[in-house]
């Protein structure tokens, strides 16, 4: 199980595609993505992220370092996108301004099948940040709009524990954790912030949860990309990040079913398993991690 998070000697092992102008990253829990403030400041764990940048500059051979176009939470794990230089840096920057960037998430959460008389839903609750930095739901005319569409994917037969699936339509902070705690009621498992009460002794008592882990996982990032030559050179590629080992061993314990490609990831083209397509004409390449005992290498 992953219960702290520690620097690895080479962060280019969290690589898991690359082509000729972006890297994606399997993003490890306790990492901050830059850009991160505390009170104004950057937090002395974001230098950690530097190291990572540093790191991937030399293993891809760049003349400078990685451009980061979007972030993900400290507890989050997953995709996570780098541009190689500024020119796609920008152009990836519009994708996301423009939400066409698709942000697809797991997230184990308590409740059991009875927590969801529907299996799939739209919350559109907007939320705020409160004078202590916690989020909420939002109450006052200031508050931003915030989008968030869930589908049911699996409940587990011996626990109130769930699997949900998630798009992220706008990408306010803490966002999924709030609208899951407070407007779905099914906090992901883990999130000691948003949750009203303790987990459930069902769960513990089945069921070992780490400490300081949510289980929340970006688990898709599908953008658009061009090929050089063809009759269509505009493809929507789709990069699965692999599920880290102590969320599966949790779905296993919880008698909760994964389908393979979940739990390895990989490549989609125009939302289609990778199969034939010559990824080779992005001039990209699936970089599948290593496994190690805890999920990481």
């Amino acid at each position: 199980m992953f219960s702290s998070f520690k620097t690895p000697t080479n962060w280019a092992r969290y690589a898991v595609y690359a082509d000729r102008s972006i890297i994606v990253l399997n993003k490890p829990p306790g990492l901050i993505c830059q850009g991160s403030l505390t009170n104004g400041r950057k937090p002395r764990d974001a230098d950690k992220f530097n190291d990572l940048l540093h790191d991937l500059k030399d293993h891809f051979n760049l003349g400078k370092l990685p451009y980061a176009v979007h972030r993900l939470d400290k507890s989050t794990t997953g995709a996570l996108a780098l541009a190689k230089n500024i020119a796609t840096a920008r152009q990836l920057a519009r994708q996301f301004q423009s939400r066409t960037v698709v942000k697809t998430y797991l997230a184990l959460v308590r409740g059991g099948e009875k927590s969801f008389p529907t299996r799939s839903g739209e919350i559109k609750d907007a939320i705020e940040i409160n004078s202590d930095g916690r989020v909420s739901i939002g109450e006052h005319c200031d508050a931003e709009f915030a989008a968030t569409d869930w589908e049911w994917v699996a409940s587990s037969p011996k626990v109130p524990l769930s699997l949900l699936r998630l798009t992220l339509h706008t990408g306010l902070k803490h966002q999924l954790r709030v609208h899951l705690a407070h407007s779905l009621q099914t906090p992901i498992l883990g999130d000691a912030l948003y949750s009203r009460k303790p987990i459930s002794e069902k769960v513990t008592q089945v069921i070992r949860v780490p400490e300081h882990r949510v289980f929340l996982h970006a688990s898709r990032l599908t953008l658009s990309r061009f090929k050089k030559a063809g009759p269509s050179k505009h493809i929507r590629l789709g990069i699965a990040a692999a599920l880290p080992a102590d969320f599966v061993a949790i779905c296993n314990d919880a008698g909760i079913e994964l389908d393979p490609m979940t739990i390895s990831g990989g490549l989609f083209v125009d939302d289609k398993p990778l199969g034939g397509y010559d990824i080779e004409e992005l001039q990209g390449k699936w970089l599948r991690p290593r496994r190690s005992t805890n999920g990481w290498t």
